[in-house]
């Protein structure tokens, strides 16, 4: 259940610098405008929006809910200046940490220390690859057995369009409000 909690994350994730628009690295909020919404769905059939709601203290803040019109929050998310993840806080009030950030975006050896509001705390160490446009991100907490891998493939404004873990996958289905160019 917690590498699930870990996976249902939009918008970081893993390595993708693939397509002239993606990078390796975190989100790039320079790119996304404020109230930018991307609809996506989980092989669970549960659909997702996460909407960037700007900077707050010098943090990118993403709401995720699971209805379009944003009533049914399910957590918000808060990432570095360069788009790396750093804390989730989920609407029933539990909140996880990445410290000094989840490195998942980032090509090479990735560590963090994850800490939730149960009083866990667990060392991640893994390695993150690329192949053309997918990226695959191999790990796992220190002393247990390691997380399936993590395949993503990165797009606009460099987050997941798309990721699977183990029977679990996801699909960005659309951007909406994120400039009229582009948004479908």
């Amino acid at each position: 259940m917690l590498r699930q909690l870990l996976c249902l994350i939009v918008v970081s994730g893993t390595v993708c610098p693939l397509p002239a628009f993606a990078e390796p690295g975190g989100i790039r909020f320079d790119e996304m405008p404020v109230g930018c919404r991307i609809h996506g769905r989980y092989s669970t059939g549960e659909e997702v929006v996460d909407v960037y709601m700007g900077q707050s203290g010098g943090r990118h803040v993403i709401k995720t809910y699971r209805d379009p019109e944003g009533a049914l929050l399910i957590r918000t998310t808060l990432y570095s200046a360069d788009g790396l993840m750093l804390h989730k806080t989920w609407a029933g009030g539990k909140w996880e940490s990445f410290s000094p950030a989840a490195c998942l975006p980032v090509p090479g050896a990735c560590r963090y220390t994850y800490r939730n509001a149960d009083g866990q705390s667990f060392q991640y160490i893994g390695e993150n690859t690329v192949a053309g446009d997918v990226a695959t991100s191999r790990g796992g907490w220190v002393g247990q057995a390691p997380f399936s891998p993590n395949i993503s493939t990165r797009g606009r404004f460099n987050i997941h369009i798309a990721y699977r873990e183990g029977d679990l996958s996801f699909q960005v289905t659309r951007f909406e409000a994120c400039d009229d160019k582009l948004s479908s």
